[in-house]
């Protein structure tokens, strides 16, 4: 499964081969055989992962055990910069398949959840909260398809960013 997101990460869905993967691993074709019945099952298994487990791992890493909802904000941001390559190539899937779509919009359900939990623990109302965590969100994920760089190059704006958007 590692492998299987390290190549969706470095060429897309289309990139991820049985021949290619087996290489990486140093394994036959057969020993793949033996995990998934064909690529088909390999990737209808990384959506489902990726919707469910690698989302629930990334929040459980990010809230961790701290009630501060700054802090949990911080981690899941820091988390997102650390997924980014595997996030960016479910979104782009997600752009021509309807079961990848469907991970991806599982996946971001969750994460909203949690986003606007921390704001409205912060203060805002519901619908203030949701409506900030859509907008963290699409921040955060843009943040990988725009160059880094801007007012100051070499800084990191995502704190500051964050500040804003948490600001009334």
């Amino acid at each position: 499964m590692e492998a299987g997101y390290q190549e969706l990460a470095r060429a897309g869905e289309r990139g991820v081969a049985i021949n290619a993967l087996a290489a990486r691993l140093g394994v036959t074709k057969g020993s793949f055989y033996w995990h998934f019945k064909d690529r088909g099952e390999l990737l209808r298994a990384l959506l489902d992962r990726w919707a469910h487990e690698r989302t629930d791992e990334v929040l459980g890493l990010a809230l961790g055990s701290t009630d501060d909802p700054r802090e949990r904000l911080r981690r899941i941001q820091a988390l997102g910069r650390e997924i980014a390559p595997i996030d960016r190539a479910m979104r782009l899937w997600a752009q021509h398949d309807p079961a990848a779509e469907e991970a991806v919009r599982h996946a971001d359900r969750g994460l909203l959840g949690h986003i606007a939990a921390c704001l409205e623990d912060l203060g805002f109302g519901a619908e203030d909260a949701r409506l900030r965590a859509l907008l963290m969100l699409r921040s955060w994920v843009g943040g990988y398809l725009i160059p880094s760089g801007g007012a100051s190059e070499g800084t990191d704006p995502g704190d500051r960013m964050m500040e804003i958007l948490l600001g009334r």
